[in-house]
């Protein structure tokens, strides 16, 4: 089979790519220390700038005041606050915040013990250190800070208390006005600083719970929504089910789910590559979705497959009705980079609640009702009925049953010969697969071989006939009676494996037979795909002694081109033209045809299913050169081809 859901919120533009979520970029916790740091140590550049500034103009007040020993104090302290550069500089920006808030700490407690003790305006520059602490440094600094503060002013009350030492009132004039608003500016100036901080942080935490909202929501709709169409997922399908199915049941009416599949998406991925399947896809999403008017009523399962459901319809008619269209729709020309593109689809139809009332087990049965579309023809629909799962169930069994039968060697080769029709003697035996299953009995290769190229199982199956026939010729050949070829029927499936020269020769190394004695019969349909690559497989196997045929000649499509270009050697004329031939039928016309093609271009003729005398009469009248079939003997196992041989050479011998 060929293998490889649009926003609920914006219906009118479906297929638009999920985009990545807004501001959805990872979290990268170091850059954000890395702003962070910066932002404080701006800061702290700041603060530091504004309190030398204040310290230079106190300074100058108390000077004026003739206070020198204060103003010398808060000039020192202003020069000794230039370290904090320093340490700036070094990148230790909370170092330069602890020698900054601990230098003015103590320069403040100075002044407050040698000036009005507890009542100093000096005490008031202790707030704006808190404020300070807060912004540049640590909790740790903080509490440190204001333990030595407390300290400070725990002392100061225990000497007045004590009468240790007191404490005069400073006189309320124009320097302690000047300095206590100096102190309130650089606090404000600080305040202000940490409010539009604060603020700056709540933007950015607000920015940052709206891209995490945004990034949720983009999980969300991934979670629930194809990447490529836009079209609901199959996990979204789950709850539209239900939610459609329940009101369905309400009105007591059914549930149609179509399955579709595209028939040929894989030969569109190969030829024109994966983004013209992927328009196509997109293209098929938005039909769908022009189609059913509701995004919930359509999804895309997987791959190549999509689902629609029919809701609240009365009678399968209606789901008939709607098939076709869908079918209409999709089979309408694409157009990609100007080149025109068709493209079908298979559809299997499953009814809910008759079918089933959950959707696993719906789409279950309208998947293999899709399979049955494919197998009887595609661009078509199909019903589930239980006779079409018990075809499935028993081609399930069957290939569980091969699988069994390799593991156990249970396949045997039947050979039946061939005969020059020239000389009536024995040119060579195909090696036919046979199956005798242990409970069915015989199976046809008409029946399990098709299920073993669509399983792979023929690939596994191919490798045992080979290396059985190898085998067996080889035996033949060293008993004396292989005077003839074996020919082995290959499947398109292994050639296209890339190995098969190898696989070949490799058996005939292992058995020990001579390549010329080994036939391998190609399909029309192998050689028509013209790959180099098979060019250069065949031509290795002919460079090596194996002889090349072509199996079931003029049902498929023929072509002299090819018989030229990959040296076969006979082409074997179906038994479909065999069979019904007689001299007047169109049947002999194309045998006649197909003889003296072959012999123009020097390539014997293999006529199959032989099974009366006026048949082979008229072979030889036409030049055939060589036949096979029941006239001369069924396919026979491996101990009864000496026995025939015999046989044939004492009747024939004259």
């Amino acid at each position: 089979m060929d293998h490889q859901p649009p926003n609920t919120k914006a219906v009118s533009d479906p297929l638009q790519p999920l985009p990545a979520a807004k501001g959805a970029q990872p979290a990268r916790t170091g850059v954000a220390c890395d702003s962070f740091t910066k932002t404080k140590t701006k800061r702290l550049v700041q603060i530091l700038r504004v309190t030398q500034i204040a310290l230079l103009l106190v300074s100058i007040i108390t000077m004026t005041a003739a206070r020198y020993d204060d103003s010398f104090i808060m000039i020192a302290t202003g020069i000794f606050l230039f370290s904090v550069d320093w340490a700036i500089y070094k990148k230790r920006a909370l170092l330069g915040a602890t020698i900054f808030l601990i230098t003015l700490t103590l320069m403040l407690s100075y002044l407050a013990w040698m000036g009005s003790g507890i009542r100093d305006t000096a005490l008031l520059g202790y707030c704006g250190v808190m404020v300070f602490a807060a912004m540049l440094g640590n909790k740790r600094l903080l509490v440190c800070l204001v333990a030595l503060m407390v300290a400070v002013l725990a002392a100061i009350s225990y000497v007045n208390h004590f009468q240790l030492h007191q404490h005069a009132i400073a006189p309320t004039n124009l320097a302690t006005g000047s300095i206590t608003i100096i102190i309130l500016c650089v606090i404000a100036i600080a305040v202000a600083l940490l409010a539009q901080d604060y603020r700056a942080a709540l933007n950015e935490l607000a920015r940052e719970n709206e891209r995490m909202i945004n990034i949720q929501n983009h999980i969300e709709r991934l979670i629930s929504h194809d990447s490529l169409t836009g079209l609901p997922n199959r996990n979204l399908a789950q709850r539209n089910f239900q939610k459609i199915y329940t009101q369905a049941k309400q009105q007591r009416q059914l549930l149609g789910i179509i399955f579709i599949d595209l028939d040929n998406l894989k030969p569109i991925n190969d030829s024109l590559g994966h983004q013209a399947g992927d328009q196509i896809l997109k293209e098929v999403a938005l039909r769908l979705l022009s189609y059913t008017k509701k995004v919930d009523s359509v999804c895309r399962y997987g791959g190549d497959e999509f689902i629609v459901f029919l809701p609240n319809i009365e009678s399968a008619d209606q789901a008939s009705q709607a098939s076709l269209d869908i079918l209409q729709l999709v089979s309408e020309n694409y157009l990609y980079r100007n080149i025109e593109i068709f493209c079908t689809c298979s559809i299997g139809i499953a009814l809910a609640p008759q079918d089933g009332e959950d959707l696993d087990t719906l789409i279950k049965k309208a998947d293999i009702a899709m399979y049955h579309s494919k197998d009887s023809g595609r661009n078509s629909f199909r019903f589930f009925n239980p006779a079409i799962n018990r075809n499935m169930l028993d081609h399930i069994s069957l290939i569980s049953g091969m699988r069994k039968a390799l593991q156990e060697k249970n396949f045997s080769l039947h050979y039946q010969p061939k005969i020059d029709l020239r000389t009536n003697r024995i040119c060579g035996f195909e090696a036919l697969l046979r199956w005798q299953h242990p409970e069915q009995g015989f199976i046809s290769p008409t029946i399990f071989i098709p299920l073993a190229e669509s399983s792979g199982l023929i690939i596994q199956l191919g490798e045992w006939v080979i290396q059985e026939a190898c085998r067996q010729a080889k035996h033949w050949y060293d008993s004396g009676l292989l005077q003839f070829t074996i020919a082995i029927n290959i499947s398109s499936i292994q050639f296209k494996r890339g190995n098969i020269d190898n696989l070949v020769l490799g058996a005939l190394a292992t058995s020990g037979l001579p390549p010329q004695y080994l036939e391998l019969e190609l399909t029309e349909s192998l050689l028509i795909e013209d790959s180099d690559r098979l060019a250069s497989t065949l031509a290795h196997l002919r460079s090596e002694g194996v002889h090349l045929s072509i199996d079931d000649f003029g049902t498929g499509y023929s072509n002299l081109g090819y018989l030229k270009k990959f040296e076969v050697e006979a082409l074997k004329i179906d038994q479909s033209f065999v069979r019904k031939m007689d001299d007047q039928s169109n049947d002999a016309a194309i045998v006649r045809a197909i003889i003296q093609m072959a012999n123009s271009l020097g390539l014997k003729t293999i006529a199959e299913g032989v099974e009366d005398a006026p048949t082979l009469a008229l072979l030889r009248s036409l030049g055939c050169t060589q036949a096979q079939g029941y006239y001369w003997a069924r396919p026979m196992a491996a101990d009864e081809v000496p026995i025939f041989c015999e046989l044939w050479d004492k009747n024939h011998s004259a």
